[in-house]
């Protein structure tokens, strides 16, 4: 039995002061004050909650997106723009503050949140071991249109072999489309780690995708979402059967814990008539040797290019976006 105890954390999101909100008349972009009123703030709450599922003897948490909240500034792209700055700013310390909390804990930690590399920003979900080292990141692949703006799309789903079994990645906008999870199911990985600020859908049908997920793939996915009041998603484990194992409900800083056994596969009766004529009683496995990818080819075609607006454009989306005309 290869028995692990995964967590997912559920933070609420703490207001950002008003003299760092940049969509005000006073708007600051001071990125040394941002750093420390907010940004350092919003990830205090995360750590806290890290530090519950190390209490707890977990042996894997995730954090939801973005743990330090920075995207808040990603939309900007005024001539006060401070968001690459603020990347570069932030990221050592979340990832010493990562690093720190998995070394004590002896705890691996997928810890979500931006970096920058060769003037590009990132969003990324970085695995840090048992002694506080990074051993594999995760850029993510699907960005929707507002995340474009400032943030480069990553180009594979990796999945990294840890102590205890094969993990994969996929953060929040990536999970809306079936390919991701079904090429880390086929690339190996186990459990499948969902960092996201929700589900982007109502929330029944959000969490029904989740499960669908999990079950088409054989794998369990272990998401964390901010809490937001009444809003939809809910972090949780959800099992190769697409069970919900647990969930945090729409509770505020909490975390959700749960012993999964990785050697437990998903089997059916050998009476039940495709096992015996395939040999195969593990359903997962099953629906991966029977996939015709042959014929598959018209959802690998190129997409029409959608219209990249002109900065002068993103710029009068920004100002209705300020005015309230639009929603962010």
């Amino acid at each position: 039995m290869r028995k692990v105890k995964v967590a997912a954390v559920q933070p609420g999101r703490i207001e950002i002061p008003e003299r760092y909100q940049w969509y005000l008349p006073g708007y600051d972009n001071d990125p040394q004050g941002i750093l420390n009123a907010f940004i350092r703030k919003q990830l205090d709450v995360t750590l806290r909650l890290i530090e519950q599922a190390g209490a707890e003897r977990c042996d894997i948490v995730t954090t939801c997106e973005d743990a330090g909240g920075v995207s808040a500034y990603g939309i900007d792209i005024s001539e006060k723009n401070v968001f690459p700055e603020l990347v570069g700013l932030a990221q050592p310390v979340i990832e010493a503050a990562f690093a720190e909390l998995s070394r004590k804990h002896s705890m691996y930690i997928v810890g979500c949140y931006h970096t920058r590399e060769d003037g590009k920003v990132y969003n990324t979900a970085s695995i840090f071991d048992r002694n506080g080292r990074i051993v594999g990141a995760y850029r993510k692949v699907q960005l929707p249109s507002d995340e474009k703006w400032q943030t480069t799309a990553g180009d594979s789903f990796d999945v990294f072999n840890l102590d205890f079994g094969r993990v994969g990645v996929a953060i929040c906008y990536d999970m809306f489309f079936q390919e991701p999870a079904q090429i880390l199911a086929l690339n190996g990985a186990e459990i499948i780690f969902h960092p996201t600020y929700g589900y982007g859908w109502y929330d029944s049908i959000g969490e029904a995708t989740l499960r669908t997920r999990a079950s088409d793939n054989g794998v369990y996915i272990v998401t964390s979402k901010n809490y937001v009041y009444n809003h939809a998603g809910k972090s949780s484990v959800i099992d190769p059967w697409g069970q919900v194992l647990v969930d945090a409900g729409f509770r505020k800083d909490v975390i959700v814990t749960k012993e999964i056994d990785l050697d437990e596969k998903k089997l059916q009766p050998e009476w039940f008539f495709p096992c015996p004529l395939t040999g195969i009683r593990d359903a997962g496995e099953r629906m991966r040797n029977e996939r015709r990818p042959e014929i598959y080819g018209r959802v690998c075609e190129p997409n029409a290019q959608l219209e990249e607006f002109s900065k002068e454009k993103k710029l009068e989306i920004l100002a209705k976006i300020k005015s309230g005309e639009y929603h962010w």
